[in-house]
């Protein structure tokens, strides 16, 4: 294990730890040796999932401005989408094609690629089944869902953020 691996896991450790004192607000010896347990425990558990230094993004006022549009972008597409979908089910007709696309992205970073995967999916009328390296396999609603996604500026938001320096 690398120290700074080992640096990761002490400070996630300590940081889950002061926000289990914060919930609790008490420090009975029971209660601080339950909540350092189940952190330690918590961390080695999820170890596998945990983001460490050299696979995080530079983190820059830039960027993070950058994140907080990409947010507010991305809440603006899910309720045009939710309003798309209750179009689609309310239609006595229900035109729907379920469509499965797969498609490349061109982002380098694995945390891009899963901010991407999980905001098609959090996206109504559209689920990422699979994400393989830079290959996606998107599920669509109708086959207009499916050109857009292939081509969605979100992804080329995220694009922008990870090539910012």
């Amino acid at each position: 294990m690398s120290a700074g691996r080992l640096k990761t896991y002490i400070g996630t450790t300590i940081f889950l730890f002061i926000f289990w004192l914060l919930i609790t607000w008490s420090l009975h010896i029971q209660q601080v040796i339950a909540g350092l347990v189940s952190c330690i425990i918590v961390v080695i558990f999820c170890r596998d999932i945990l983001i460490f230094k050299e696979e995080r993004p530079f983190i820059s006022l830039r960027n993070i401005l950058n994140f907080v549009v990409y947010l507010a972008s991305l809440f603006v597409e899910i309720i045009q989408a939710n309003i798309q979908v209750a179009k689609i089910v309310l239609n006595p007709k229900m035109p729907i094609s379920p469509t499965l696309i797969e498609f490349k992205t061109f982002l380098k970073r694995d945390l891009d690629k899963v901010i991407l995967a999980n905001s098609i999916t959090l996206t109504p009328g559209t689920l990422t089944v699979d994400l393989e390296d830079d290959i996606y396999l998107v599920h669509c609603l109708t086959r207009e869902n499916a050109s857009v996604v292939v081509d969605w500026h979100m992804a080329v938001k995220l694009l922008g953020i990870e090539e910012e320096k």
